[in-house]
């Protein structure tokens, strides 16, 4: 075999060669990419303690991910936590803000406010999800309505998240901003 690949021209080795190098590079990387993958989205271990803190396989603390789904209405965050502005009376204001890039909440039916996040393996790798729907985007035209949101929740050092699955509306909110 080895006298056999002598016998081929240099160009051929060299592009053999290179071909089996790209495919080693491609391979580590899907490892790295599928490990750090496997960190962030896998299952929390069972706690046995409340004062127990959960880590990734890198010893980084993670939150606790619970999918929920929750009623509540799609709120400019930034007027909302400033001023407590939601509901009919401030959606044009609200879309101006949400356009400009501040955050979207959901105010919940109990009276919480969760910032709504775009899904992350959508915001890492958007082609994978090309023709695929995108929730977060929907709710831009959903301010002000009661909607159904399902995603995960997490929270840290007080923050509150949603990570977005999937938007259905309600109805209109009768909530005055």
């Amino acid at each position: 075999m080895r006298q056999q690949l002598e016998s081929q021209p240099s160009t051929f080795r060299r592009a053999r060669w290179l071909r089996g190098a790209t495919l080693v590079a491609i391979l580590g990387a899907g490892l790295l990419a599928g490990a750090a993958i496997g960190r962030s989205t896998a299952p929390p271990p069972v706690s046995k303690g409340a004062a127990e803190t959960k880590k990734n396989a890198a010893g980084l603390q993670v939150s606790n991910r619970t999918l929920v789904t929750l009623r509540g209405e799609v709120v400019d965050y930034y007027c909302f936590i400033e001023k407590g502005l939601r509901g009919p009376g401030h959606l044009e204001c609200a879309t101006k803000c949400v356009a400009g890039d501040v955050c979207m909440g959901l105010y919940t039916q109990d009276g919480e406010l969760l910032m709504i996040s775009v899904n992350h393996l959508r915001a890492m790798d958007p082609l994978s999800f090309k023709g695929i729907p995108d929730p977060f985007n929907r709710c831009r035209g959903m301010l002000s309505q009661t909607v159904d949101l399902t995603g995960y929740r997490m929270e840290r050092l007080g923050q509150k998240i949603l990570e977005i699955m999937d938007v259905k509306s309600v109805g209109p909110t009768t909530a005055q901003g």
